[in-house]
């Protein structure tokens, strides 16, 4: 995606994706990201990933909520630093929580007429045991 800031173009787009690392180029420089340093990005989808966005400070991915800043990139500490992946996982997880919900509020028209034709044969069907094997 690209971005004008102060008159200059900042672009940025993931160039290679493997399930150790990731290859960004970042105004025409090519980043590696290895997910052992960074690794929420493990548990991102595709899309999220491919979703990159430029800025002048670095590189951020909105559907994932992840930001870099380049100076880090380009000169990481010696020992990674310590993400609370537990906490960020039950982030997402109650952001995908909230849109599965709004989801499944829906009202369609198809919907409605099967919620109509089950109500019509008593309800929804119960469930029946599976039968034992011997």
């Amino acid at each position: 995606m690209n971005v004008s800031e102060n008159g200059t173009n900042v672009s940025a787009k993931v160039v290679e994706l493997t399930k150790d690392f990731m290859l960004v180029d970042y105004c025409g420089r090519i980043y590696r990201i290895d997910f052992d340093r960074y690794p929420y990005f493990r548990s991102c989808f595709l899309s999220e990933l491919y979703n990159v966005q430029a800025s002048a400070a670095g590189l951020h991915w909105p559907d994932a909520d992840i930001d870099l800043e380049v100076k880090y990139i380009e000169n990481p500490p010696s020992e990674p630093s310590e993400v609370d992946l537990d906490w960020w996982k039950a982030q997402r997880k109650r952001i995908l929580s909230r849109l599965g919900a709004i989801g499944g509020s829906m009202k369609t028209p198809r919907k409605a007429a099967a919620s109509r034709e089950n109500g019509a044969k008593g309800g929804r069907p119960r469930k029946v045991a599976a039968p034992a094997l011997s």
